[in-house]
């Protein structure tokens, strides 16, 4: 009996034992709690070093070889059916998928046979110093016939003449000087504006409110040369005085005739002359055209701050000096619009946990001539990045998320693509787009890293600078070893001169639509020059000079500034698409809400004071955000990564946090820009304004002869800043005011 009961004894014990190594073996392998414990785990940092060590700058350069041998201007063949098919298959064979996007959209071309000029017309009609209707070639990568003459891209055709006026750069207050300091009637007349400072669409505007006939475009050397005008392209990387800057001047972005709805095949297109286009001609020219004008200008000295760098004496006129007193400026424009086709592709790495969750990069592939800057040098950059990362795929990698790849078509006419994509697939991309991470050129120069970028990425642009090699050997042996070393070193930020300055974004690229329309937090990253040059652009800018033989020989000898974008291109997209809570920094967007308003402050408190207005409210709101950030950061901090349904929700938040700053009614009632935080300065689409709105309403304002409706405003721009501000507040709580978090009102 004993022996019995100890062999049952030991049977239970080998029973308990067997049936306990299958319950432990079933809990480590069974399919769904294998794929939880990887689910909750960050990517595998292997793969990071990985893609680092297989971006290689060889290969951009055979990319930018490919893409900048010819000229592609959007519509051609070249850039609609060469490089959109190379593209597709490209990514059809080594990603998990492409898709081509077609729009039928109005661009805009001079006429080949009858190119654009401007002239000095005399009394008895006779031309002379006739402006050079081609630029001159002077590499033999230059030579193609399908190079598009200099022009503008949307101005009307016309035949102007009538008297110079120097304009200086074109800003509003530019012609506010002119027209109220000076008292000149600027009605009729021929503007003559500088290149930079502000978005050429803006000079064109201000030229057409302030009642001039047409206007003509110049790039002064003091805003893209420095030192000797005998030392430019071809020896050096400065404009010659033959390049003249191609561009448009249209102030919407998107199909003009489709505004807010996509140029499909089912799209309402509104009639031409029912659209927002330029009313007075407007044509590019070179500096050696420009001096020929400038210099026999008559009239007062222009301000030392008009002056540019011409051996000319500035003058403002209106109208020319003896002996050509009784002469005109004559404006000849043939530019005509046409309806064409242009093409967006996309291609795509299907996520593993979390298919439904994009991180997005674009570039634009449509260049004004050869675009070796702007856009090849992202477009090359792009390309290598996806061949590395198809490299990862094969060795085993699947990101958690999705990562979309977007090669936009005619970003050059007015962010057409970017814009018609948002206004067909917002519904899409507004629910899923994680992050938009945007290249439109790789480098304007080979000094520093130039970053822009909303401010919840600011902490992940720091951390990837950090994991970036520093492509300057000079900067390496100073013991700046990262990219972020050398970055922090040379654009330290006002606030806190241990950190590098990150740029705030305006409208200058492809990001426009994600930020400004959908509410998706956006960055854009470069190469950039040195910031002692004060220049307005890279000099090359949208010229025929902008070839290989520029990026390669004067600009990025090894494309190793090229290798390091893509590297930090490549690094944020993983830590997004890889990591399990999104590297977002929401009290990062708290302080710098707080420092903007104690800018606004600054700038305006006086001026509220004096009419019985505040901040309080702004403020008080701030507050609110600044607390739930920081209980958004804890929660953060603590979420048990192995629940799905918490790390989504807590994703979901830090996601949507910047979808919450959108106003449905646009900022000042302008439909294009949503972004109440930020959205472009209203008289500079390239630069970005901080509360938009209330910016817009304070511009000159004691110069309007309403000055109760003006002070109105500004009322009703603080009222929405702080809703706003406060409303998103709520969505960082942790079920929201709905749901039982605060109510305060």
């Amino acid at each position: 009996m004993h022996r019995m009961k100890v062999l049952g004894l030991i049977a239970l014990a080998a029973v308990s034992l067997v049936i306990g190594i299958l319950i432990g073996r079933f809990a480590i392998t069974h399919p769904q709690l294998s794929w939880l414990k990887r689910m909750s785990k960050d990517g595998d940092p292997k793969y990071s070093r990985q893609l680092h060590q297989e971006i290689q700058a060889e290969e951009i350069h055979k990319n930018l070889q490919f893409f900048s041998s010819r000229p592609h201007i959007a519509g051609s063949f070249q850039e609609e059916e060469v490089l959109v098919n190379y593209i597709n298959n490209k990514w059809k064979s080594s990603l998990h998928g492409a898709k081509i996007y077609n729009y039928t959209v109005l661009l805009s071309y001079p006429d080949a046979n009858d190119p654009n000029y401007v002239a000095i017309l005399s009394e008895n009609g006779v031309e002379s110093e006739v402006s050079d209707k081609v630029e001159k070639i002077l590499s033999p990568d230059q030579n193609d016939s399908t190079v598009v003459n200099p022009f503008n891209a949307y101005s009307p055709p016309g035949v102007i003449v009538g008297d110079p006026v120097y304009v200086n750069y074109g800003t509003v207050e530019d012609f506010q000087y002119l027209t109220r300091d000076l008292a000149m009637n600027l009605t009729g007349t021929v503007a003559i504006a500088r290149y930079g400072k502000i978005f050429r669409g803006d000079k064109v505007g201000n030229g057409e409110k302030f009642g001039c006939a047409g206007m003509i475009l110049y790039s002064d050397p003091a805003d893209y040369v420095v030192g000797s005008l005998d030392k430019v392209y071809p020896e050096d990387w400065w404009l010659p005085g033959t390049g003249a800057q191609r561009g448009t001047v249209l102030l919407t972005n998107g199909d003009p005739r489709t505004p807010f709805y996509p140029s499909t095949n089912s799209a309402f297109y509104l009639d031409e002359k029912d659209i927002e286009l330029p009313k007075i001609p407007v044509t590019p020219i070179g500096y050696n055209d420009a001096v020929k004008y400038l210099s026999k200008l008559s009239g007062i000295e222009a301000p030392s701050k008009w002056k540019g760098n011409l051996n000319i004496t500035y003058r403002i006129g209106p109208g020319f000096a003896s002996p050509y007193e009784k002469s005109k400026m004559k404006l000849y424009v043939k530019t005509h619009n046409v309806q064409r086709t242009i093409r967006n592709v996309f291609g795509f790495i299907e996520g593993e946990y979390e298919p439904d969750r994009y991180v997005v990069l674009g570039n634009h592939r449509d260049a004004w001539v050869f675009g070796a800057i702007d856009p090849s040098s992202g477009t090359a950059t792009m390309m290598e990045l996806t061949r590395a990362l198809s490299k990862l795929l094969q060795k085993g990698w699947r990101p958690r998320r999705s990562i979309l790849f977007c090669s936009w078509g005619a970003e050059e006419y007015g962010l057409i693509g970017s814009t018609e994509s948002i206004e067909e697939l917002g519904k899409v991309l507004g629910s899923r787009a994680v992050a938009y991470l945007n290249v439109d050129l790789s480098l304007a120069g080979n000094s520093t890293l130039r970053a822009l970028a909303t401010p919840i990425l600011h902490k992940l642009l720091y951390a990837t600078a950090k994991k970036v090699e520093n492509p300057n050997p000079e900067e390496v042996r100073a013991g700046r070893k990262s990219v972020y070393d050398t970055w922090v070193k040379n654009q330290p930020s006002s606030q806190d001169p241990n950190l590098p300055r990150v740029g705030e974004l305006g409208s200058g690229s492809d990001y426009s639509s994600f930020l400004q329309i959908l509410g998706v937090s956006a960055a854009d990253v470069r190469y950039n020059y040195d910031q002692k040059y004060s220049l307005s652009s890279y000099p090359m800018y949208h010229s025929v000079y902008e070839t290989v033989d520029l990026v390669s020989r004067l600009m990025d000898r090894g494309f190793y500034y090229h290798q390091a974008v893509a590297r930090i291109w490549g690094e944020m997209a993983l830590r997004l698409a890889d990591d399990v809570i999104l590297n977002f920094d929401c009290v990062q967007y708290a302080e710098t809400l707080q420092r903007i308003v104690n800018e606004v402050q600054s700038s305006y408190g006086p001026k509220l004071l004096q009419n019985n207005i505040t901040l309080n409210s702004v403020k008080e709101a701030v507050g609110e955000f600044l607390e739930a950030a920081k209980n958004l950061q804890s929660r953060v901090e603590k979420v048990n990564r192995e629940n799905p349904l918490e790390v989504r929700k807590i994703n979901d938040q830090l996601m949507q946090l910047e979808r919450s700053f959108i106003d449905p009614l646009g900022v000042a009632g302008n439909l294009h820009y949503r972004h109440v935080i930020y959205a472009p300065n209203e008289h500079n689409q390239y630069a970005a304004s901080s509360f938009p709105g209330l910016a817009s309403a304070m511009f000159d304002i004691e110069n309007d002869p309403n000055q109760e409706r003006r002070w109105q405003q500004v009322k009703k721009e603080i009222s929405i800043i702080a809703y706003t501000i406060a409303s998103a507040a709520s969505t960082m709580q942790e079920h929201g005011t709905i749901g039982g978090g605060s109510t305060k009102h």
